[in-house]
């Protein structure tokens, strides 16, 4: 008889929930009206910057939720299994608010963020140096992972939806439950959970196209002649990171409002720690991998956007970021007790994403201007607190309308 237990769908919130999303909506349409109508009316590089900013870490570590899974689903990791599930939801969940950026960036911040719209006459330009092309690629690199995303989450949950979910709980959640049987009508259990495995590939090819693309496009070509091979993978092992310590803090979040009791475990927590202790040393090995090569070639047009960064204005900053993205993670994970406890390493998560935050910050805003420093107004305070609740929002959306753990997969495991 096995062990794990039925995670029924919704959350055990009930009032509370209900006051929460209420909070996390209001704060998200007032912030949002907030920073729209100054970027509107008082538009500056430094606000469209710091827009892009939050709006790449949000979308980057929200993508690699579907990543992991397939990450871990390729490497047989069974310990990872709990955190499958709310790791799917992670990605879809800024599903619409990345659409909804990117085309309010493009539509309205183009001018303030892309130096290269400015053609001289008679000028020789890439073909990729297109406004258009700009559009259509991002639009179809991300429809493109977006419906691979789809369909790998709903291959992978159709083994748990059963006929009597579609028998209780709020109206929309019976009439989402009634789609999800019809589509797994005719379909064996077995095949779709063997596809989920064969199809990870897949999914991990989709992931890196569109961040590639955010790379180059809100990174690099920022800054004029900028160009580094690095700098993609460099990006991409960020999100990896914080990714996976943000999924470490979710899961404690859910672990209030739901009752996952006997399957987030320690051995969950160390093994967690065990993947951010090897994220970080890539991180410092890509970022290493793509100063040495500037610094020693003495490549201003490459070295000079790092040198901005490490010294003078934004030196406090830079060195923060290095402190939050190894220092800090490393002098903590070498000890066993800190890999173990559940709270020590939410607080190390917090301080890895808050690295990470400061890392997509110095990637475009020195790009931009001077001399600045983040969260110096409250129209920076309204740009972050609306991506963070809107996100937040959906994301609770989404998991109260799913079981928020793979059970199939629980069972696959306790019968190995």
């Amino acid at each position: 008889m096995s062990a794990i237990p039925r995670i029924t769908p919704g959350l055990d919130g009930g009032s509370r929930l209900s006051m929460t999303l209420l909070v996390l909506g209001a704060v998200f349409l007032l912030a949002t009206a907030g920073f729209v109508y100054t970027l509107g009316t008082q538009p500056g590089s430094e606000l469209w910057g710091f827009l892009v900013a939050n709006y790449i870490f949000l979308l980057g570590i929200s993508q690699f939720g579907i990543a992991f899974t397939a990450i871990m689903r390729i490497c047989g990791a069974v310990w990872a299994r709990p955190y499958y599930r709310m790791a799917e939801c992670f990605t879809l969940a800024f599903m619409p608010l990345a659409f909804a950026g990117f085309l309010y960036i493009y539509c309205y911040g183009s001018e303030h963020l892309f130096h290269w719209l400015d053609h001289q006459p008679g000028a020789h330009h890439s073909p990729w140096l297109n406004h258009d092309f700009l559009f259509w690629r991002h639009i179809l690199a991300q429809g493109l992972f977006y419906m691979i995303a789809i369909v790998y989450f709903v291959m992978g949950l159709l083994p748990d939806i059963h006929a009597k979910d579609a028998e209780g709980g709020p109206g929309w959640r019976r009439g989402i439950y009634r789609v999800l049987l019809a589509l797994k009508q005719g379909r064996d259990d077995a095949t779709l959970q063997r596809k989920v495995y064969l199809y990870s590939p897949i999914v991990l090819l989709a992931a890196v196209i569109p961040n590639t693309f955010v790379a180059w496009d809100f990174g690099m070509m920022l800054v004029p002649h900028y160009h580094s091979t690095v700098f993609p993978m460099y990006y991409i092992m960020g999100n990896m990171f914080a990714g996976s310590a943000a999924l470490l803090i979710i899961s404690v979040i859910l672990s209030r409002l739901i009752s996952l009791e006997g399957i987030f475990r320690t051995v969950q927590v160390h093994s967690m720690a065990i993947l951010l202790t090897g994220f970080a040393l890539f991180w410092l090995y890509f970022f290493w991998a793509q100063f040495f090569v500037s610094w020693f070639g003495n490549l201003p047009n490459e070295y000079g956007v790092l040198a901005v960064q490490m010294y003078d204005h934004y030196a406090p900053v830079f060195w923060i970021m290095i402190a939050c993205n190894f220092v800090i993670p490393i002098s903590c994970l070498i000890f066993l007790k800190v890999k173990q406890t559940w709270w020590a390493m939410v607080l190390l998560a917090v301080v890895i994403n808050t690295g990470i935050w400061l890392n997509r910050y110095l990637i475009v805003v020195p790009a931009l201007s001077k001399e600045h420093y983040p969260l110096t107004s409250l129209t920076e305070f309204a740009i972050t607190a609306g991506l963070v609740t809107g996100f937040l929002f959906l994301l609770i959306l989404l998991i109260n309308a799913m079981p928020v753990v793979s059970e199939w997969e629980l069972r696959a495991a306790e019968e190995d």
